[in-house]
């Protein structure tokens, strides 16, 4: 049935469509804001020393960029899914002949979409402020893309599931998505954190996101981009096990 699960997905697209204001101009304002604090507080300063360092408004900038991409991918799902439980038409999910994990699927792919759409849209619109910006590893770049969006794609399909109401998720993303992406390295080399932060971040999950993006974009990383790797690839399929479990319970197929 890989039509109705791309109908769902096209209708998930369509959805997120309707409310640019809060899929890409918030974020944007957000990027803005924090280049330019960023920008009037680092000044000339760089990550690394010699010919291969990099700027620090750069190095945050993919960062930001990764912040982008997980916000976005997990909001999209985790919000849809809650406002269908709240008003009642969670039952459309349940009463059409879909497989559980292709509706999760479908979800997850949606969210890759909206968080490819965001980042698309910041780029064009913030990247000429930025020096040195290129592309290190393109291999690397779109796996590292792909393989976020549909990882938060998928924990927001779990958590979009399980959750029942509005405040969950704001706990969620207040409580743990945040500290979580504030220990990512998006803003600093997670060496420079003091003890024991710097070696429980390389535990941090979103980390491994932000440093795969940056070293595709710049060839700089905090962690070989390898191990990185290995642990966005295990995150996701652990996710997806999850997800098929969480999903097939509340749709009951």
């Amino acid at each position: 049935m890989m039509t109705g699960m791309w109908a769902l997905y096209a209708r998930e697209v369509k959805r997120f469509q309707k409310i640019l204001l809060d899929t890409v101009f918030s974020p944007l304002v957000s990027v803005l804001m924090y280049l330019g604090v960023f920008g009037v507080v680092a000044g000339s300063r760089t990550i690394g020393e010699g010919p291969h360092a990099l700027p620090y408004i750069t190095f945050v900038y993919v960062g930001l960029l990764g912040m982008m991409m997980v916000n976005s991918s997990f909001s999209n799902p985790s919000f849809a899914l809650i406002i269908a439980k709240n008003v009642g038409n969670i039952i459309d999910l349940q009463l059409v002949p879909i497989k559980a994990w292709k509706v999760g699927i479908a979800y997850a792919c949606a969210a890759l979409t909206r968080g490819l759409f965001t980042l698309v849209v910041a780029i064009l619109a913030t990247a000429w402020f930025i020096p040195g910006l290129g592309i290190h590893s393109f291999v690397y770049l779109i796996l590292a893309l792909v393989l976020t969006g549909l990882e938060f794609g998928m924990l927001g399909v779990t958590f979009g599931f399980w959750a029942k109401n509005f405040e969950a998720l704001t706990f969620m993303t207040t409580f743990i998505m945040q500290p979580m992406i504030f220990l990512a390295g998006v803003f600093f080399p997670i060496a420079t954190l003091p003890a024991p932060w710097a070696t429980i971040s390389q535990f941090n999950p979103i980390h491994h996101n932000i440093n795969l993006l940056r070293y595709a974009v710049t060839g700089y990383s905090d962690t070989n981009p390898i191990v990185s790797l290995g642990v966005v690839v295990g995150m996701s399929v652990v996710l997806f096990g999850i997800m098929q479990v969480v999903t097939r319970k509340n749709l009951r197929v």
